[in-house]
């Protein structure tokens, strides 16, 4: 959520929304991390134009470093919450070319196996 003041937002707003009001910090009723994670990947596709270049790069590299080092349970809500929102913007006309050099090799054959899974024609950018 440093990356970006929007992100940042987008988070605490999901979890209000999810918590309700009267939510305090440190609750337990979260959203689930795909939830929110999909929420981040929504929110990046719609005001990307307003992240430098070095936060989009600071983006994924995080991204990508959780997919790498963890195999489990935050590696998949990575790949399932923010990528699969990404890829979903992208089938709305957001332009993931633009940002496709920021993603790493584990975010990249993600997404190109989404592709695949949902039938998708990957593009040869993507390859």
């Amino acid at each position: 959520m440093g990356v970006h003041e929007v992100l940042a937002e987008a988070d605490r707003a999901e979890i209000q929304g999810w918590r309700g009001p009267a939510a305090q910090e440190g609750d337990d009723d979260a959203p689930p991390l795909t939830v929110r994670l999909g929420t981040l990947g929504r929110v990046f596709a719609e005001h990307s134009a307003g992240f430098t270049p070095e936060q989009t790069r600071r983006l994924f590299r995080l991204l990508e470093e959780i997919q790498v080092n963890d195999g489990g349970r935050y590696a998949n809500a990575v790949a399932t919450g923010f990528f699969e929102a990404l890829l979903n913007a992208w089938d709305k006309g957001f332009d993931l070319r633009s940002v496709w050099p920021a993603l790493g090799p584990d975010s990249r054959a993600h997404c190109r196996a989404w592709n695949d899974f949902t039938g998708v024609e990957t593009p040869d950018w993507m390859r």
